[in-house]
């Protein structure tokens, strides 16, 4: 009680209370880090803030949830494409993705068809399905897509021209080295 009644006294020794130095300056082996401080968890957790408080938000006004706006986006972006290559592509496991998957063709957003047969047969699960975007799928692309960019452009706003630019180019950094693979493995 006595420590909470200090910092209304002292902003200042309150403010220094809840930053701590940067613990990524001399990572050596990691030993000093806690859980809060790993980069995959503040990575997770930005993209979750992300999710949540910008992303969510637009896509409520057009009925979609993220990973349907996500599915509709990289169908649109690659189509006709192969449910597999969608999969591999969006960051979705498989089954998250065939559960949205089946909400679009529910909706006539998406339409699924086998490769070889054209029609898409609930009975036949191992063709390889193509899926292409309908016209009411593009229709509601169209709508969202500049809502999307607005907000992602506000987002991105939030940094000066430099920091977008170091930005990039420490995400592509760390993507080529971790990527798919595991960047431990030495092969």
């Amino acid at each position: 009680m006595a420590a909470k009644q200090a910092r209304r006294k002292n902003p200042a020794a309150a403010k220094a209370s809840r930053t701590r130095a940067n613990p990524w300056l001399d990572v050596a082996d990691g030993k000093h880090l806690h859980i809060g401080e790993f980069l995959t968890f503040q990575l997770i957790r930005l993209a979750n803030a992300a999710k949540a408080n910008v992303t969510r938000q637009y896509l409520a006004d057009f009925g979609l949830s993220v990973p349907e706006w996500r599915l509709l986006a990289m169908t649109i972006r690659f189509e006709p494409v192969r449910f597999s290559e969608l999969v591999a592509n969006s960051s979705m496991d498989k089954g998250q993705a065939s559960r949205t998957l089946q909400v679009l063709n529910r909706r006539g957003l998406i339409a699924a068809r086998d490769a070889g047969t054209g029609a898409r047969r609930a009975s036949d699960s191992s063709a390889p399905v193509i899926l292409t975007v309908t016209s009411k799928g593009r229709k509601l692309y169209g709508t969202a897509l500049p809502v999307a960019q607005r907000n992602q452009a506000r987002l991105l706003q939030l940094l000066t021209r430099d920091e977008r630019k170091q930005l990039y180019v420490i995400m592509q950094k760390l993507y080529r080295a971790i990527g798919d693979r595991d960047p431990l493995d030495p092969r």
